[in-house]
Order: structure tokens, then sequence, then C-alpha cells
């Protein structure tokens, strides 16, 4: 098969490839491996035209109506047979290919890192930024144009960055799903972004943070730990030692006077365990210490130790009781 050239594709998404184009376009479409540059192409041509907004559902509905009439598009020659009516089985696999596409377009657009639960894992961004992600957590950033305006990154769960400061002075952007983004030059901080709320530890540098629903703007000074609840309630105070913030990068955990109940909610969050604590007064019971723990056995033990726990599995759930 003759390949498809950038200059064919970008004819295509203009509208005025012939229909001869159309059908080979069409047919190239149907190797997955081609889906990307397909979709380069098709970021690059409408970053060149900002007015241009994609209706997909719409575009959708115009090819099913052509479908419907089995004729071929952008044409109405009739010297030939119609290519549509004679083979109706490519006809469906173009439709089911085009489909596809445009149903996975975001994950072509991102690139995407996701851990499991009890996993870290490190990454490197294009611009030579690291994160290291906690578990049970989702980074994601353009696959095309990261860095071409500020550096935005989609944080869900837990992340440290260690941000690279460009000559262009470009900011990085770490967006949220509570309308709270975090904007920097060149840092290290900790977000922990999670159903219970969001919360940035900033280690070095300056970062300020954006309250989208609230108008509000705050600059955050090496030291800071910023809390977010779910509701959007918020407050800021010192962190003697930030750096502690991350000590899961290291596989350790530091607690300050934390109750019980929460590190049920982190054991949940990190290692999918579903902790029960019937008691409430143990639930409030508060628990200071630094403990290595590898994996949430670990962890568990640790807390059974110092706290003398009763621990009752079933699955995945774990019920804390105290020892007589």
């Amino acid at each position: 098969m003759q390949p498809i050239t950038r200059v064919q594709l970008m004819e295509y998404h203009a509208g005025r490839a012939t229909p001869l184009q159309v059908r080979q376009i069409e047919e190239w479409l149907q190797q997955p491996e081609n889906l990307q540059v397909f979709y380069e192409t098709l970021h690059e041509w409408e970053s060149e035209r900002l007015q241009y907004q994609a209706d997909t559902e719409v575009a959708f509905q115009k090819y099913q109506k052509f479908m419907e009439k089995g004729i071929r598009p952008l044409s109405e020659e009739k010297e030939q047979a119609p290519f549509w009516s004679w083979k109706p089985w490519f006809a469906a696999a173009a439709v089911l290919v085009i489909c596809s596409g445009w149903f996975f377009r975001e994950q072509i657009q991102y690139k995407t890192f996701q851990t499991a639960y009890g996993e870290v894992m490190p990454v490197v961004l294009p611009d030579g930024s690291t994160v290291t992600l906690n578990a049970n957590s989702t980074l994601k950033y353009p696959r095309f144009d990261f860095g071409s305006g500020p550096r935005n990154v989609m944080l869900s769960g837990e992340a440290r960055f260690s941000v690279v400061h460009t000559k262009d002075h470009r900011q990085f952007v770490v967006k949220t799903n509570r309308n709270l983004d975090v904007e920097v030059l060149g840092t290290e901080f900790v977000v922990f972004n999670r159903n219970r709320g969001t919360r940035v530890v900033l280690m070095k540098g300056k970062v300020q943070l954006n309250f989208q629903k609230q108008g509000r703007k705050l600059t955050m000074k090496p030291g800071d730990q910023v809390t977010m609840t779910s509701v959007g309630a918020f407050e800021m105070k010192k962190k003697p030692k930030p750096e502690e913030a991350a000590a899961w990068t290291h596989r350790r955990y530091v607690f300050t006077d934390t109750s019980l109940s929460e590190i049920a909610e982190l054991m949940k969050e990190n290692y999918g365990y579903e902790v029960k604590i019937p008691d409430q007064n143990l639930a409030k019971r508060l628990v200071t210490g630094d403990f290595e723990a590898k994996n949430g056995e670990d962890l568990l033990n640790a807390l059974k130790t110092m706290l003398r726990l009763r621990i009752e599995r079933a699955g995945k759930t774990i019920t804390l009781t105290e020892k007589n």
C-alpha cells in the first residue's frame, strides 16, 4: 500500500482531499499504529487554526448519513460503481476505525502514567522535570505540545515534583479536579489530591496556588503546607520538616499526632485495604513515629505492635480492635 504523507493528511483535515485520497487514508487508518500520526497532524492543523472547533458528534452524524446512502464522500461522480456499496464489510470496518479513533483520542493526545496499589513510580517529563508517583495515582500530560505554553500536567493521587527551571521561564502547572492549580517555575513540592481533599507541601522554591472558584491566589514559601478539603475549605500552616511529606518515596511514613482513622484512609488509598475501626476511641488514637514500610503488611504490623491491636481479616477488609 502506498504510504500516506503528512501533506496528504493536512489536506484531508482541511477537507481538500480527493475521493481517491479519502479512500486511501481510510484504508491506511485500519492499521492502529497509524492513528498517532493521524492525530499528530490533526492537532497541528487545529493549532494553526484556533478558530476551528471540531464537532465530533455532528461529523459522526454526517458520516452515518453518508453510509446509509452508500455513496463516496466528497464526490458525486457516477462513472464508477460506488465503492461503499460493493464492499459493505469495508465500510463497516472504516466506521469502526474512525469511531475508535475518536473514542481513544484522549489516550492518543495525552501520555498517561498510572500506579497500582503499593506501587511507587519515577517519571521523567520531556523538559527534564522528575515526578515520583505514589501508589494508586495517575499523572498525564499532552503528548504533542507539552511546554509550547505552560507545562501542564494533571494529577489524581499523590506525587512529588522536582521541576526544572527553563531558560524562557515557562510555568509548570499541576492541575487538580478541585479547581485548584499549582503554578511554579522551578521547585520541589508534594501534591496530594484524593477524595478526602487536596494538600500541597513546598520544600524548595516558590509556588502560587490558584483557587479558581474563589478567584483567589496564594503564594507559598518553603515549609508551607496548604490543605483544601473536599468541600472547598482550606488552611495554611508551617511544616517544620516539609521533606517528611515525601517520606513515602523512600518507603517510609512519618506520623505526627496522626489519628488511626486517618492512617486507615491512607491504607485504603495506597494499598486498597478497607480498614474498619468499630471503637471510636481507638479510631481517634493519635500516632507519632517514623515507620519503614515496604508494603501494607509492614505498616499494619508496626501499628499492631505499637498500639497493641488485634487484626481480623476478610479478604481486603481489615478490622482493628484493641487487645484485652
